[in-house]
């Protein structure tokens, strides 16, 4: 059995005998090929490891350049939107540095080995003398190019490229065919890192109602009790204030001193009052007397409402009001309590002066119910990272020695929650602290 020879045939004295004669350019041929199946084994072992998909993308040109001996290479994949484009990934350039080119955007029937591809009358292409391009378009030679389909075993979902600019070595169909291998293990990568990532998303967002649930139920057990304590609590109360109104009319004017010490007491009394009422308005849900408004009106007056507040601290009010708003169907009372807590925490965030901006515009996504939305952003020191998250948890305050119950965002979550809207805070990328409140329009979205 000849292995890994040719057979040519020699005459002597004028015999004719068939020799096998070694090929050692074929055999250095196939041992350079089955090392390089071997390195692409090696590099889908390496591939898998990668922790996202914009790193596994960003290895496969990096190292599959430098495993598997490609020049140029870049990633492309379908564009979910519009199958008839592919969008960038990650690609080498004319200098041979790897970039980012996920804003590049490419129609499939330009290519003509694409086309090729798409029509499924081949999962690779390897093409000679074809004009070679750099990140603008521009051509920047000539040579080989092979083009190979991204598959995750029912579909072609992108296309690897690869070309011969920089060192200018022949493409062979060896090349080829170790680039169509490549694509598929990348699309088997690609395919099962997305679909890790989608899950790691669904747990979060799992997590995220987890703990949403886990806090409705604390404030519900809370409410309970909030609500008894305050039945319980406002009745002395009461009883105490009046006895204090008794007796500082039966009092001696000239006694300054009792006179002082009923007025401390009073104020007490009101204030141990006003956080009896906000128990209740956190436990107690009155219906809602809902009529349709324009939001900005109702920001405007709730503006009005803390004036005093405003000209003290010294604040500058910005607005942008979006004009032609949908109007929005809400308890006028229980959304102006809102912003004034929202506009009272700002405020308090800005003690020496600064800038409280206002913006509303609407979002009108293609086939859902118009959004209403309402920006109130602060120039104050933001909120410190380790308690951004507890701002709406029932008692949680830093203000607690001036006065502070804890409640104010809280209560303002629960009016936001019962209108079908939400509230979210967070910190600017430069200073302050924005609050976003959100409603539902009483428009439909464009279709």
């Amino acid at each position: 059995m000849l292995c890994r020879a040719t057979k040519r045939v020699i005459s002597i004295r004028g015999r004719s005998i068939i020799r096998p004669i070694k090929d050692s350019a074929l055999h250095m041929k196939k041992a350079e090929f089955e090392d390089r199946l071997e390195r692409l084994h090696e590099l889908g072992n390496e591939l898998s490891l990668a922790k996202s998909v914009e790193g596994l993308c960003r290895s496969a040109v990096r190292l599959g350049r430098k495993r598997l001996g490609f020049d140029r290479l870049s990633t492309w994949f379908v564009d979910q939107a519009d199958k008839d484009f592919i969008i960038g990934s990650f690609g080498v350039d004319e200098k041979g540095r790897v970039r980012q080119e996920t804003g590049e955007r490419v129609a499939i029937d330009e290519d003509p080995a694409m086309r090729q591809i798409r029509l499924n009358r081949a999962r690779s292409v390897l093409r000679h003398g074809v004009p070679l391009r750099d990140d603008s378009g521009a051509v920047v030679g000539r040579g080989s190019h092979i083009i190979a389909a991204i598959w995750n075993g029912k579909e072609v979902i992108g296309y690897i490229c690869t070309d011969n600019l920089l060192r200018k070595r022949p493409l062979a169909g060896e090349d080829r065919e170790i680039a169509e291998f490549f694509a598929s293990t990348f699309g088997h990568l690609y395919s099962l890192k997305k679909a890790e990532e989608s899950l790691r998303a669904a747990y979060n967002k799992l997590e995220g109602v987890q703990e949403q649930l886990i806090q409705s139920a604390k404030a519900e057990v809370v409410g309970t009790l909030a609500s008894g304590v305050a039945h319980e609590v406002k009745n002395p109360l009461a009883i105490m204030l009046q006895g204090i109104d008794y007796l500082s009319r039966n009092t001696e004017k000239r006694n300054e001193k009792a006179a002082m010490t009923l007025k401390r007491m009073r104020g007490a009394v009101k204030k141990a009052n006003g956080i009896i009422n906000g128990l209740l308005d956190f436990s107690v849900f009155a219906e809602l007397k809902l009529t349709t408004r324009d939001l900005s009106s109702v920001i405007k007056s709730s503006l009005v409402l803390v004036k005093h507040e405003i000209d003290r601290n010294r604040i500058k009010i910005t607005e942008d009001f979006g004009g032609e708003l949908p109007p929005v169907r809400i308890d006028r009372g229980r959304i102006e309590q809102v912003l004034v807590n929202v506009f009272l925490n700002a405020i308090d965030q800005m003690p020496k002066g600064g800038i409280l901006t206002i913006r509303t515009y609407a979002v009108h996504p293609p086939k859902n119910r118009g959004t209403v939305v309402a920006e109130i952003k602060d120039t104050g020191p933001g909120i410190a990272k380790n308690i951004l998250d507890r701002v709406f948890d029932p008692f949680f305050t830093t203000r607690r020695s001036s006065g502070g119950t804890g409640l104010g965002l809280t209560i303002a979550k629960n009016i936001m929650d019962r209108h079908g809207g939400s509230i979210k805070i967070e910190n600017v990328t430069r200073r302050g602290a924005k609050v976003t409140l959100k409603f539902k329009s009483t428009i439909e979205g464009r279709r």
